[in-house]
């Protein structure tokens, strides 16, 4: 399976005892009914070392969530259990609130007469692009293989049978924060568009004075040259319709 695959290659590099390591580990799924996409999973905050972590994981762990997060290009997605640790790191990467979604999981656990109603309403910290409440599958469910597709009956069972939660079921499921993140998505990207495709032909006017600076050159320095401007083309070609 891949999570054996996943949590073999963890312990390789990270070792056994709940080392931690930036080296990414990177997977490609191709399906024909997906957005081509890039989702970096970043390990949570840790404040106190356990294993074989170093003295100073929580420093090195939001420096490396802060390595991902503050390039403008990116989504943040802010997953917490009702609580403001990866939405304060969030707001430093994306002040203004415009690349920020926040997640709150764990709903179906929380102690008796509590609820996250004021976190998805926005009212104990406001998002910009709002909150998503999702109640996830617990460690017993993966361990007796409960499927996907039973894991969102439950949880829409549970959201429609909580008064709280039952009149902002635009708020809460796995399902609403997939139809929230595409339309977040596709406007993302045509925000962005503009300025990647400015980039890009900035770089290839530049590439191409290079190119045809060298003159007479050898085969291997030509080819080289001939294929980082094909490869330029192309992006330039891809982005021509926005």
């Amino acid at each position: 399976m891949l999570s054996h695959k996943v949590r073999a290659e963890t312990e390789r590099e990270a070792g056994g005892n709940k080392g931690v390591s930036d080296k990414q580990i990177r997977l490609k799924i191709f399906s024909p009914n997906v957005l081509d996409i890039t989702l970096v999973d970043l390990p949570s905050i840790t404040k106190v070392p356990v294993g074989d972590q170093p003295s100073d994981i929580e420093a090195r762990i939001r420096t490396m969530i802060m390595s991902y997060i503050k390039l403008p290009s990116c989504l943040i997605l802010a997953v917490t259990p009702a609580n403001s640790d990866a939405l304060q790191i969030a707001g430093n990467a994306d002040p203004d609130g415009y690349r920020t979604i926040g997640i709150i999981t764990k709903l179906d656990i929380m102690d008796r007469g509590t609820d996250a109603r004021n976190f998805l309403l926005g009212k104990v910290i406001p998002l910009r692009l709002s909150y998503i409440g999702v109640v996830n599958r617990s460690q017993e469910d993966i361990m007796l293989n409960r499927s996907i597709k039973d894991a969102l009956v439950a949880e829409e069972k549970f959201f429609r049978s909580r008064p709280v939660y039952s009149d902002r079921v635009d708020r809460c499921g796995v399902p609403q924060l997939a139809k929230k993140l595409n339309q977040i998505l596709v406007q993302h990207i045509k925000t962005i568009l503009p300025g990647l495709k400015s980039h890009i032909s900035t770089a290839l006017v530049s590439v191409a004075k290079e190119h045809a600076s060298y003159g007479e050159i050898t085969e291997s320095k030509a080819g080289q040259g001939a294929l980082l401007l094909n490869i330029l083309s192309k992006y330039s070609e891809v982005l021509e319709p926005y």
